[in-house]
């Protein structure tokens, strides 16, 4: 089967699909229509086809069904700024669970992170039952508590307070393949856009450091959270309402820049 098929009524041999490829797979025929570079690898980003302004190239391995349209106008640099900056860490959440169908829009959104080559390796584990929330955040702190250090959270778990999830309803970890040198990086890509989302969508959100190092550190952990043998966790993030709003937004250090 060959890569892409080419409506050579509509293509106008502008090159665009071309040069959009970041693998190489395309080059101008002798007819100066797009033509498969042989032996390429396509790691099947569809740009061919979502950059193509006149709808002559079809990728034959994904289906234009598959496609959505492109949004414009899209948000403005401001509104985009505003959502980036407001965003907080949310550490006091309503006893309010997140609705599966709000997390399923949440997520179909960070499924769209880039990742590595393509790769689409990242995989979501949702936990929105806060029952079962709080029983894997109960289990992680029975677990750091005996270790060095742990007097100030030994403290707060005496007085019922959870420092690991921080009474989230809900907790999202981002899952890798275990041999992948790029699974950081991608879950962390994810994680960040699935963050954003969620503070679009007025929810509140918290990386979640200690979860996430538990798990990947503590096999037993890892199972009842019900994260599959050959994947770890490279990225977790509570999720809820949260119980207060910020009115300002807090200073930061400005960015530490070299221009050359």
């Amino acid at each position: 089967m060959t890569l892409v098929s080419i409506d050579t009524d509509m293509c106008r041999k502008d090159g665009i699909c071309i040069s959009a490829c970041p693998i190489g797979c395309l080059t101008a025929g002798p007819d100066g229509f797009p033509r498969e570079v042989e032996g390429s690898t396509c790691i099947k980003c569809g740009h061919c086809v979502a950059i193509c302004p006149h709808g002559a190239l079809v990728h034959n391995s994904l289906p234009m069904s598959d496609f959505l349209p492109a949004v414009r106008p899209q948000t403005s640099f401001a509104e985009t700024a505003a959502l980036m900056r407001n965003r907080r860490s949310v550490r006091e959440f309503k006893d309010s669970p997140v609705p599966r169908e709000t997390m399923a829009e949440l997520l179909d959104v960070a499924r769209h992170a880039p990742t590595a080559k393509n790769t689409m390796q990242i995989s979501f584990l949702a936990i929105i039952d806060p029952a079962k929330a709080r029983e894997l955040g109960e289990a992680i702190a029975r677990w750091m508590l005996p270790m060095p250090g742990m007097e100030r959270y030994a403290g707060l778990h005496a007085k019922g307070e959870d420092f690991v999830l921080r009474d989230a309803p809900s907790l999202v970890l981002a899952l890798a393949d275990a041999d992948s040198d790029w699974g950081l990086t991608d879950a962390g890509i994810a994680i960040s856009y699935l963050e954003l989302a969620a503070a679009a969508h007025g929810l509140g959100t918290c990386w979640g450091g200690i979860v996430q190092r538990a798990l990947t550190n503590n096999p037993e952990l890892a199972r009842l959270a019900s994260v599959h043998k050959n994947r770890v966790v490279r990225g977790a993030l509570m999720i809820g309402t949260p119980k207060f709003r910020y009115s300002l937004v807090p200073p930061r250090t400005p960015a530490a820049t070299i221009w050359r």
